[in-house]
């Protein structure tokens, strides 16, 4: 049936009407987050089959409202020449044309784009599950950053890029980045190199003049071939368009500008920043680039510079991905405590209660779909044998849930609003590379135990510090520590000790697993503590189990103190002799 476009345009009352709600208390872009909204946007638009009404109008900025009407249009006009003979307008009186599977979901975070023969297409979601705080109001490039790549590499970014680019570039009263060091995890062909390409040719053409000097560029992958075809591709447009002066020597590309900036190709290795003082660095794949390349080479280079940046972007990547889980397990902390810290963390991920072989899942992962990734092309990949590469690859896992030692989101439904009460159990753990220390505190509510993270220490004494405040908080509270950490325990905390380790995990896993599945833990929904919780694995060992740190997929200190914790505070108390008491008659 024919659609009457005209009414639905001719009906401006109510578009006014609903604008002016919109905007009434100057609410930042729903898209970028950053620039002041001043349009009433449709999320489906009127060609597409949209209304006018709130449910399908979101508050956005003049660049982005006009970047996605370009979208639209675009698309509408590779329909038409990919089906001359079958285009016609959508049917605006469906009810089921803006979502996709979960009904529940905000037109915002899931909707389709235009229609074809084949049915709508599926699009991801715009903004990441996992994502740190930054402060509301403040001011990005992310606009400048897509005209850029509008003008320079004719590429209309997507509204996921823009978003990340919005928390990249974040800056303070003073113009300074509100965060040094970025990373953003998202399933592969997303869109990641395109984002990377605008933010480097963005700055270097532009931040040498902002900042008065030429900048110095570093770019690395986990493999040197990757590098060198992000410079392959690159380079030539910005040689073109700036002209830029370009040398093709492999392992040592490198391009300088006509103010003397400069971008160099390095391999990921400890020496890769060796010599350098950088501006900005983009380190793409970072899941397989080790530690001391990034700790060791790469961010020891910017610290002469004033207001440098670091990117890492990357998919997930297994329990070898050391460097990457240890700035993926800071960025969850930060999303815990709420906040604005010097890393920007956004992840694109399915959270743990949805299959990860449906649709449903995929959308988290990949925020391209309906842009540049069709949902057939998943649905295809789903298919090869290798399960793990494809949920790794294309579903952004960390791991396969058939390792874990619970089934997907079984201890995130345990989640509570109710908050801990004092007393119980402090345990805690001494990372593998003993570079943090874990504390969670459990505590006996009723029949369910309710576990808690305490604190992240970095140092020994600070760890001790935090216990002590701890303890003027809960008088009454108990210590679990392992074996480490004895002979750094003050003498004042001794009688509250008691010594934890590999026997007491063999002896009481088991027990905290059945109380997880009776329901009888209770949580805070942190991001953290449910990450180690469900990326665990068990081994079996002299008929027990127990959960294992180097098979687990990455750092599970919380779930080993979490394990310590709720079996001690689960535990009876003796809490007096018995006493006969007897009557007279």
């Amino acid at each position: 049936m024919a659609t009457n476009l005209n009414s639905q345009t001719r009906n401006k009352t109510e578009f006014k009407k609903n604008r002016a709600r919109l905007l009434a208390d100057n609410p930042p872009c729903h898209w970028c987050g950053v620039n002041v909204a001043t349009e009433a946007d449709h999320v489906l638009s009127i060609v597409e089959g949209g209304s006018n009404n709130m449910d399908n109008l979101v508050a956005s900025c003049k660049p982005c409202n006009a970047r996605r009407g370009q979208q639209v249009k675009t698309q509408r006009e590779r329909h038409k020449t990919q089906h001359p003979q079958g285009f016609d307008e959508p049917n605006t009186q469906s009810e089921n044309n803006v979502f996709f599977g979960d009904q529940g979901k905000p037109p915002q975070d899931l909707f389709r784009i235009f229609p074809n023969k084949d049915g709508l297409a599926l699009t991801g979601h715009d903004r990441p599950r996992l994502e740190t705080t930054t402060h509301s109001g403040c001011r990005s490039a992310a606009a400048d950053i897509g005209g850029f790549a509008q003008e320079v590499l004719n590429v209309d970014l997507m509204p996921w890029q823009l978003h990340c680019l919005a928390g990249i570039t974040a800056q303070d009263e003073n113009g300074d980045w509100l965060h040094r060091v970025n990373l953003v995890s998202v399933a592969r062909q997303c869109g990641k190199t395109t984002m990377n390409a605008a933010y480097l040719g963005w700055f270097l053409s532009t931040q040498g003049k902002e900042r008065g000097r030429p900048v110095t560029v570093i770019t690395t992958a986990h493999k040197l071939d990757l590098a060198t075809a992000f410079f392959t591709y690159l380079a030539p447009i910005l040689s073109n368009r700036f002209g830029a002066e370009i040398s093709w020597s492999y392992g040592r590309q490198k391009l300088i500008m006509p103010d003397g900036s400069t971008w160099h190709i390095r391999a990921a290795t400890p020496a890769a920043g060796h010599g350098y003082s950088c501006d900005l660095i983009i380190a793409d794949e970072v899941f397989d680039i080790s530690q001391q390349a990034i700790d060791e080479g790469l961010l020891p280079s910017q610290r002469a510079k004033k207001n440098p940046s670091f990117l890492m972007t990357s998919t997930a990547g297994t329990q070898e991905s050391t460097a990457m889980l240890r700035w993926r397990d800071q960025g969850l902390r930060a999303i815990d405590s709420a906040e604005q810290t010097s890393l920007y963390f956004a992840e694109y991920s399915p959270p743990s209660n949805l299959d990860p072989m449906t649709p449903e899942a995929w959308a988290y992962a990949n925020p391209a779909l309906g842009y540049t990734l069709d949902l057939k092309t998943i649905e295809a990949e789903a298919e090869a044998p290798n399960r793990a590469a494809f949920l790794r690859a294309s579903v952004n896992l960390w791991q396969a849930s058939t390792t874990a030692w619970l089934e997907p989101g079984v201890f995130e439904a345990l989640a509570t609003d109710q908050p801990a009460p004092p007393g119980g159990v402090l345990a805690i753990e001494i990372a593998l590379d003993e570079s943090t220390y874990t504390a969670v505190r459990a505590v006996q509510v009723g029949n369910k135990t309710h576990v808690k993270i305490a604190f992240v220490a970095r140092t020994v004494a600070e760890l001790w510090a935090r216990v002590d405040n701890e303890i003027a908080e809960n008088p009454g509270l108990r210590l679990a520590i392992v074996p480490g950490l004895e002979n750094h325990c003050p003498p004042q905390h001794e009688r509250r000790r008691t010594i934890v380790g590999y026997k007491e995990l063999l002896k009481w896993t088991s027990a905290v697993r059945a109380m997880i599945l009776e329901n009888r833990i209770m949580h805070n929904n942190e991001n953290l503590l449910n990450s180690h919780v469900e990326r665990a694995v068990l081994i079996k060992h002299q008929g027990s189990v127990a959960v294992s740190s180097t098979r687990s997929p990455g750092p599970i200190e919380a779930c080993r103190c979490m394990i310590w914790a709720a079996a001690l505070a689960s535990r009876p108390q003796l809490l007096g002799k018995p006493v006969i008491v007897t009557a007279n008659r």
